[in-house]
């Protein structure tokens, strides 16, 4: 059975490195389904000092826009929960009855440098830290995309994860 994810993030990659990483584990994780990222803009318009309420609300806005109202949504934040591979490869599974992921969508949402707004958080149906220390959120994209496709691999059984 396969498992089709969207990733709806602030931001684009703007090293090439970044774009590569992703590249290549969304390859690899087409073996699993698809694995779709929709980047979207920033809130604070390039500003050195932006209105930090208002950024984050904006890019609220544009997370939330066009969610399935079935979808099963993992908000990325320092707040969340820490899990080890075998942990969130048990919450995404396919078979996870306890967050009823099977027969909804899962979306993952990756904010900007700001964060993210209360609102996410509070429409998120499981908030996810990926650990204490603080990421650019592009390195973050790139450790979830990998763990994703760890997940996978633990799932199903593969040899990848040691």
């Amino acid at each position: 059975m396969t498992q089709n994810i969207l990733i709806k993030c602030i931001g684009t990659l703007q090293e090439p490195w970044h774009q590569q990483a992703i590249h290549i584990y969304t390859k690899r994780y087409q073996t699993f389904g698809k694995l779709e990222i929709i980047e979207l803009s920033e809130g604070n318009k390039k500003s050195a000092k932006p209105n930090l309420a208002k950024t984050l609300q904006i890019e609220a806005d544009s997370l939330l826009k066009n969610l399935d109202p079935n979808a099963f949504i993992i908000a990325l934040d320092q707040s969340g929960q820490e899990l080890n591979s075998k942990e969130f490869s048990n919450l995404i599974s396919l078979n996870n009855s306890k967050f009823m992921i099977h027969g909804s969508k899962l979306i993952f949402i990756i904010g900007g440098s700001w964060g993210l707004d209360k609102k996410i958080l509070q429409k998120a149906n499981y908030i996810l830290s990926l650990g204490k220390m603080t990421f650019p959120h592009s390195l973050a994209r790139i450790m979830l995309v990998e763990q994703l496709y760890r997940a996978q691999m633990i799932n199903h059984g593969r040899n990848y994860h040691k």
